[in-house]
């Protein structure tokens, strides 16, 4: 599978954590399509504004000071006009038919960190005090630089939203993403969102008064099947050259708990983009 290069992709990630909240719904329209989102969810550490335009080609380039928000996405295209015009845009809607391949291992190596839990007025984030996490697919090494949270989950599978999904976003050496995505269901209660509750930050720009320590590895399931396709960031500016995984089989957190993060978040997801010539693959 071909991946395009961003080496800033990173950085405009970044910026894009900025900005207000408003409601909105995920349904699905009549063709089974997912349609309505609506606000506060992105994307990536701290970067400085300096970094944050500093886009790999103009066409992904956004002003980071523009506002936009997920009620009228849209209007992204006065932000971004690659989130209209791109031909790999995240996310998509997964099928449990889609092919099954020889796909590289996934494989998480993560510890348990320390780190601020944010809500920064898209998403509430966790970025670790040390890089110290890191992520191969096959024989590529990614470093993890921060999870953050999406109400409901962006991407669908068989035009089912799940009510939460988590994304581990992680950088190269040469600046390109690999985001591991992570649906959420009710089910037993979770130790690490448990541990994230207890410093949860509710009004924007809020950060724990203390530091959150939380092993990453309990919010991922054993099974490490994953979901293979070529996409890009779900906000302005919709930069392409993302490498997403997206694990088929989700993580369970109890009732309360999926309450307490949607509270939260509010709602905070892209429409599901069409696939177009993109190929999905199913590896373990």
């Amino acid at each position: 599978m071909r991946f395009k290069t961003a080496a800033s992709a990173l950085a405009l990630m970044l910026a894009a954590c900025g900005g207000g909240a408003s409601e909105n719904a995920h349904q699905e329209d009549s063709h089974g399509q997912a349609a309505e989102h609506a606000d506060a969810g992105n994307h990536g550490p701290t970067l400085g504004p300096a970094d944050a335009h500093a886009a790999a080609t103009p066409h992904a380039a956004a002003d980071a000071s523009a506002h936009w928000d997920y009620a009228d996405q849209a209007g992204w295209t006065h932000v971004a006009g690659l989130c209209a015009t791109g031909h790999e845009q995240s996310p998509i809607n997964l099928s449990s038919a889609a092919p099954m391949a020889e796909t590289p291992d996934l494989a998480p190596r993560y510890l348990t960190a320390a780190g601020t839990f944010v809500n920064n007025g898209h998403t509430l984030q966790f970025t670790p005090e040390n890089a110290n996490a890191m992520l191969t697919i096959g024989q590529d090494a990614y470093a993890f630089a921060q999870f953050h949270f999406h109400s409901p989950a962006e991407h669908t599978l068989d035009r089912r939203a799940y009510p939460l999904e988590l994304h581990f976003v992680h950088r190269n050496s040469a600046g390109q993403l690999a985001v591991v995505g992570v649906f959420i269901e009710e089910g037993a209660e979770n130790p690490a969102l448990a541990a994230l509750l207890t410093a949860l930050p509710v009004a924007s720009g809020d950060q724990s008064a203390t530091h959150v320590e939380i092993d990453m590895n309990t919010l991922l399931p054993t099974d490490r099947a994953y979901y293979s396709y070529a996409g890009s960031l779900t906000t302005p500016p919709c930069a392409e050259g993302v490498r997403w995984n997206v694990l088929r089989t989700p993580l369970q957190a109890s009732a309360a708990q999926v309450a307490a993060l949607r509270e939260a978040l509010g709602a905070s997801s892209r429409h599901v983009q069409p696939l177009g010539q993109r190929t999905v693959l199913l590896g373990s």
